[in-house]
């Protein structure tokens, strides 16, 4: 039994021209057979194409959020979020990768968690050589600093609870690193995350992402995410470091000149500072925990 009592769908758009209009007409289909009440935001992000002239000229029922100027996919979601009615948010893209037949699947698991995940690790995954390896690297960095593991970081296909969404929103940035935000700050903040596995297929048209700029993007993305939830997870380590860096010194300067050196206080110095600087701010996260995160 779906415990959605409206949904809204919510796509972002840049240059879909060729595939915009099947990918409204499919969710139509699939949506009005769950009979459910739902509604679907195209945010249209400063397309250069024809794609705003085949949104405008579209006969069907949408919600049609049109700019003239390209700010990011990141933007363009919280646009339509914010825009949105629903008390549930699916978002998906537009062009094709996603399977949206699966979408009743996903429904269907909304009483059970906050937020529903498409795992790419379905038969058919078309996925580059370095998306697949970055992929893993992200997936251990986050197991390392938030002690968790997340099987899908990034994927666009999810169904999530509006209320949720909006407690972190002035942490979202404005790029591809959404998701990425949304599934750290959901995995730390204990939220119940479940995982669909689901195919990925090969898009429609050119891709708009950079592999090697947006990898070391969402790395500092995660740094970021985990020392502002978590920061005494980012510290403890770094101050433990420094800890044994200056133990080692220390026993090097004794065994050499038989008297601790200026470096091994320093490096002592700074493990002392490092694991305080994170003990205060895991306080102030503590004191502030339940509130709406605003930075």
């Amino acid at each position: 039994m779906s415990s959605i009592k409206a949904l809204s769908v919510v796509i972002p758009v840049y240059n879909e021209e060729e595939v915009i209009i099947s990918t409204i007409d499919k969710i139509h289909s699939i949506l009005k057979k769950l009979n459910i009440v739902y509604e679907i935001v195209v945010v249209n992000d400063g397309s250069t194409d024809r794609t705003s002239e085949v949104l405008m000229s579209y006969g069907g029922e949408i919600v049609l959020l049109n700019r003239d100027v390209n700010r990011g996919y990141g933007f363009s979601l919280k646009e339509g979020i914010e825009r949105a009615t629903g008390d549930w948010i699916l978002i998906t893209d537009a062009d094709g990768t996603y399977p949206l037949e699966d979408i009743p699947l996903f429904v269907s698991e909304c009483s059970h968690a906050d937020m529903i995940v498409g795992e790419r690790s379905g038969k058919s995954v078309r996925m580059g050589l370095f998306n697949k390896l970055a992929k893993v690297i992200l997936k251990k960095l986050i197991y390392i600093l938030a002690y968790k593991w997340v099987t899908d970081i990034n994927s666009g296909l999810r169904l999530f609870k509006k209320e949720m969404a909006l407690r972190y929103w002035d942490i979202y940035p404005d790029g591809f690193s959404f998701t990425t935000t949304l599934t750290v700050a959901a995995i730390i903040e204990k939220y119940k995350v479940k995982y669909i596995p689901i195919n990925y297929y090969k898009r429609t048209g050119k891709s708009h992402i950079k592999p090697m700029r947006d990898f070391f993007s969402f790395v500092f993305l995660i740094l970021r995410i985990v020392t502002f939830f978590r920061p005494l997870r980012f510290f403890l380590p770094i101050s433990f470091c420094f800890f044994v860096f200056s133990v080692v010194r220390s026993l090097r300067d004794i065994f050499i000149t038989n008297a601790i050196g200026t470096f091994a206080v320093l490096l002592f110095i700074i493990s002392i500072q490092s694991f305080f600087f994170g003990l205060l701010a895991d306080l102030i996260v503590v004191k502030f925990r339940g509130k709406r995160i605003n930075i």
